[in-house]
Parts: C-alpha cells; sequence; structure tokens
C-alpha cells in the first residue's frame, strides 16, 4: 500500500513539473543560420528588457567556431551599448547595427564568458542610450541552456 502511494506522488509530481519544464525549453529554437553550415539557437520569443527594447539570446555555431550574441530589437542605430557586472565593464566582441538606410536588430557579439557571466549574474546590466536594463530571470535560464544545447 504504502508502495503505490509512493509511487502515485511520484508520478503526480513528474506530471506537475513536466509542464514547467516544458515552458522552459519551448523557447529555445536552432535554425539554419545564413551562410552555409551554420545553425543559430536562439530564443523564439523576445524578452521584453523595457517599453521600447526586446532581446533575444543567439549561440552561433560556425564551421569556424561559435559566437554568441544578444539581439536587440526597438533601439535607435545611434545608441551607446555596453554591459556592467556591478562597477565593472564587461567586454564586448563586436556589435553589428543595420544600414543607415536598413531596419532591424542590433546584433552585440559577446564572448564565451561574457554570455555565460550574463547567463549566470542577476546583477549584469545592459546599457543602452541612457535606459539601464536587466535581463529576466527566464531569459537567464534559456541562455544558460542555449550554451548547453551549443556547447
Amino acid at each position: 500500500m504504502l508502495h503505490r502511494v509512493l509511487s502515485l506522488l511520484i508520478a503526480g509530481g513528474i506530471v506537475l513539473f513536466a509542464p514547467t519544464v516544458a515552458a522552459q525549453s519551448s523557447n529555445i529554437e536552432t535554425v539554419e543560420g545564413s551562410s552555409p553550415g551554420e545553425k543559430m539557437t536562439l530564443t523564439i520569443t523576445p524578452h521584453v528588457l523595457n517599453d521600447d527594447v526586446s532581446a533575444r539570446a543567439v549561440g552561433i555555431e560556425r564551421p569556424t567556431g561559435t559566437r554568441w550574441a544578444l539581439t536587440l530589437i526597438g533601439i535607435a542605430r545611434t545608441d551607446s551599448i555596453r554591459l556592467t557586472l556591478g562597477d565593472e565593464p564587461l567586454p564586448i566582441e563586436d556589435i553589428s547595427r543595420p544600414g543607415e538606410e536598413e531596419v532591424g536588430p542590433t546584433r552585440v557579439y559577446l564572448s564565451r564568458k561574457t554570455f555565460l557571466t550574463a547567463a549566470e549574474q542577476d546583477g549584469m546590466r545592459l546599457h543602452v542610450g541612457d535606459a539601464t536594463l536587466s535581463l529576466s530571470a527566464q531569459m537567464r535560464t534559456e541562455m544558460q541552456q542555449i550554451f548547453e544545447d551549443v556547447v
């Protein structure tokens, strides 16, 4: 009898927690990249960082190596971009903005270490123009999942 009750409790716990696990991974997808042999693992739905700015996390697998990025949506082409952890700046490898006559997101390329720091540290801040933004716990969890999927 006790064995049956424990089995039911365990099964019930699995059923209760399964949607949570599925929901966390359901916003991540791997797609073919724009170059031959390239795969991108990214958050499907952007995360809202404030009223104007949303972001996606991206891991890009290429034959020549892996790149890590945050794609920022809704920022001006001229906005300054930087990352900090506490009072310390975090390095940005490169920033790719749409052309002057183009519309599109800005991609902020990060080192593997900076991507992981952003994923793991609640205190990491993204500064866009005058705004100081934080990544949500859900976005950071998805960044960790992207890292695990790519590596």
